[in-house]
């Protein structure tokens, strides 16, 4: 009898010992398996045929200059902001024209920036197409918004200039009423017009 349950201790200690084997193998195995997935990259890439660019050197300037500098704006005294005040707004004509050599069609941007609390503290309207009127901007293609920050304006114009093509922009600078600049308030206004070659 003590012989007898010896040899059934015996088993079921054998059979506990591989039991835990694979277990401990089970868990292995599913730990390579995580390993595995994490290290897995997915790419993908498309071709995109039948748009040639042609060669040519891309210029874009400001009014009807061809390749001068720097630029002469004579519509700029229009927007002078010198003495705005709370409530009102000032407005010109920006002509941007694509100069470029060759066929180089270009698409381009208008962004704007300022300085100090007067910048920030300027609203933005740009219509292409618009016309001045009393110190406001009238008509025309809204360009962004109406009242936007001026201080970080950034818009695309979503259409193409051929060479000898131009747009007139009408930009108007408003202080609203309620700013609370001190009447002393100085900042420096810059308008970029960047501009980039299209397929043709």
């Amino acid at each position: 009898m003590a012989r007898h349950d010896a040899r059934h201790r015996a088993d079921r200690a054998g059979w506990f010992g591989q039991g835990r084997t694979r277990a401990l193998l089970s868990a292995g195995l599913l730990l390579g398996t995580g390993a595995v997935a994490t290290s897995a990259y997915w790419t993908d890439h498309e071709t995109v045929t039948g748009a040639p660019l042609h060669s040519g050197s891309l210029h874009v300037d400001l009014e009807s200059n061809f390749r001068v500098k720097p630029e002469t704006i004579s519509n700029w005294a229009d927007l002078s902001l010198a003495n705005l005040v709370d409530g009102t707004s000032r407005a010109g004509i920006m002509t941007v024209k694509n100069n470029s050599r060759g066929h180089a069609k270009l698409s381009y941007r208008v962004q704007a920036g300022a300085t100090n609390a007067l910048g920030g503290a300027l609203k933005l309207t740009v219509r292409r197409g618009g016309t001045v009127s009393s110190g406001t901007c009238t008509g025309g293609t809204l360009i962004g918004s109406a009242g936007a920050t001026l201080n970080g304006f950034n818009q695309a114009m979503d259409l193409t200039l051929t060479p000898g093509q131009s747009h007139d922009l009408c930009l108007q600078v408003s202080l609203p009423a309620g700013s609370n600049i001190a009447p002393s308030a100085t900042s420096t206004v810059t308008f970029t017009f960047p501009a980039k070659q299209e397929p043709s």
